[in-house]
């Protein structure tokens, strides 16, 4: 069972990122229902001759196949060809670490060189990529092959969520086909060590205050009963930003006001940047003195995602922020689990002024791209819808019960087994095209299946390959759905973003780790909101607004 909830939530994990998979609420509380019922417009069967379309992969390190299965020979490759007469061909594969597949497309681009047919791309490069693939003519808008093609369930769920074209609209085009997001699956809650709090006599923390008490008794009040004072209140990243997607502090900018690193939309409808309102100072100022108190690692500022949440699995902190899927990779399969760690989710606390806030997810994790002049859009919709059925619980889908037999399934005796040595969840990145997960109103299944409605293949595979911690992160994941504060601003970059923003961005990392290091006061906060606005910032905001109007 241990393997399995790890590759379930590893599939989890890489959601979060690049929002490639996910399964979905349903509108009462089990399956079927409009979304998967009363097609009249079903895509055509197979196409005879067959059709070819080319795309890149950019595969993981355990994005691995067995069986002799090849990257265009494996269960999903066979499954589009046998049944929609859709073969895959793989023009480009790359590794994907260290932005590969970015690096390639830009290549392609100075070098003159044709692009996959399709080109799937993630929210992190499609704002810098995006206005270079449209200046040069190799990719197509989409508009005229989605009113023509995508079937009323498709086009129902982008009409319910319109918001996800912004992340592809230049020149008042849309230029390609976004993922729907759930709209939930990167907000985080706050993990704590339930058993420390029971050996230290204390109580879930509240507030912002509760907690601070809760992240000194951490530090100071020897929770693992080692006699050492080796463990620290909080586990914080502090590399890449101080609202990752694991070991944030959104709870604490939250919890005085605006988030950083984001566009915010203000009380006048104007859209803001976080990093740079007086709520910020607040939140860094409060943050710099649980640093001095050390109830932070030292060496939080050379920490990514995952090294701040190992401090938690590793039994050295107490306390982390981060998605709910986290109870099952890493806290769930943790060192420190294993040795009776009891890790549990929580509602974040309140602020002075009872605030509660925590960065949001985003409407869309990626988006395909087409290249110009390809034809045969009738079969990217066919594909589509054929495998959208999967994130609508469609009971019809030819995913019910898993992506590729051998992976992440087994019949058994006539029976579907998903719990048995070296299954993957894995297999679906070898996907073509892979939807999103639109969210449908009412009850979520990882809420069904924690209360022990088990009857759809969807719900026997949820309860075979998550642990009740998992689905507990989830459920009080939902609790604060309207606390989250996502980032008003989805489009590509602004002219002005073009050229100053990594210069804006070196200049806030250094700002706010000084300030939490205690190299620099609190002050100095003011000083980096005048240069930010000089340095381009205004220009920026100007742009940013315009943008959102444009989009309204």
């Amino acid at each position: 069972m241990a393997t399995i909830s790890r590759v379930k939530t590893i599939r989890a994990a890489a959601l979060a990122i690049v929002g490639v998979l996910a399964l979905l609420c349903r509108t009462d509380g089990a399956p079927g229902g409009p979304e998967a019922d009363g097609r009249t417009d079903r895509p055509p069967g197979k196409f005879d001759p067959p059709v070819v379309i080319t795309t890149a992969k950019a595969l993981r390190d355990y994005d691995k196949l067995r069986d002799g299965d090849t990257t265009e020979h494996n269960p999903i490759t066979r499954w589009a060809k046998e049944k929609l007469g859709i073969i895959q061909s793989n023009k480009w594969i790359v590794t994907d670490r260290n932005e590969a597949l970015a690096t390639r497309v830009r290549l392609a681009l100075s070098g003159g060189e044709e692009l996959p047919d399709v080109l799937f791309l993630t929210n992190h490069d499609i704002p810098e990529l995006l206005g270079d693939l449209v200046a040069s003519g190799r990719i197509m808008s989409v508009e005229e092959a989605f009113a023509q093609y995508a079937p009323s369930r498709v086009k129902e769920a982008y009409a319910r969520h319109p918001d996800v074209w912004k992340t592809v609209t230049l020149q008042g085009k849309r230029w390609g086909l976004p993922q729907i997001s759930d709209g939930k699956i990167g907000d985080p809650v706050l993990w704590i060590r339930r058993d420390w709090l029971d050996r230290l006599k204390l109580r879930p923390p509240a507030t912002l205050d509760e907690l601070e008490a809760v992240l000194d008794a951490f530090t100071n009040g020897d929770p693992d009963g080692n006699g050492k004072r080796d463990t620290i209140g909080l586990a914080l990243a502090g590399k890449n930003s101080l609202n990752g997607w694991m070991g944030d502090a959104s709870f604490l900018f939250g919890a005085y006001g605006d988030q950083p690193y984001q566009w915010n939309r203000m009380k006048d409808g104007t859209l803001a940047y976080g990093s740079v309102q007086p709520s910020v100072r607040q939140a860094l100022a409060r943050l710099a003195d649980w640093y001095g108190k050390g109830y932070i690692d030292p060496g939080f500022a050379t920490h990514d995602e995952q090294k701040a949440a190992s401090l938690a699995a590793d039994g050295k902190a107490g306390v982390v922020s981060g998605p709910g899927w986290m109870g099952g990779w890493p806290l769930g399969e943790s060192a420190a689990a294993a040795a009776g760690a009891a890790f549990k989710p929580y509602p974040y606390p309140a602020g002075p002024d009872g605030r509660i806030g925590r960065i949001g997810s985003r409407p869309s994790y990626g988006s395909y791209f087409f290249r110009s002049g390809f034809e045969r859009m009738d079969a990217v919709f066919a594909y589509w819808d054929a495998v959208y059925g999967y994130f609508l619980e469609d009971p019809d889908s030819a995913f019910a019960h898993g992506f590729g037999e051998g992976y992440d399934y087994k019949i058994v005796d006539g029976e579907v087994v998903y719990d048995f040595p070296q299954a993957t969840s894995t297999i679906s990145n070898y996907l073509l095209l892979a939807p999103g997960n639109p969210p449908v109103a009412g009850e979520s299944i990882e809420s069904r299946v924690y209360r022990g409605l088990v009857r759809t293949p969807y719900e026997k595979k949820l309860a075979s390959t998550a642990s009740r911690l998992y689905l507990e992160g989830r459920i009080v994941g939902d609790l604060q759905l309207a606390h989250s504060q996502k980032n008003e601003f989805v489009g590509p970059h602004t002219k002005t973003m073009a050229t100053e923003w990594t210069r804006l961005a070196k200049l806030e990392k250094e700002t706010f780790l000084k300030i939490v290091h205690g190299k620099e006061p609190v002050e100095s906060f003011d000083a980096f909101v005048r240069a930010w606005r000089e340095y381009g910032g205004d220009a920026i905001t100007r742009e940013v607004n315009e943008w959102d109007r444009a989009m309204m």
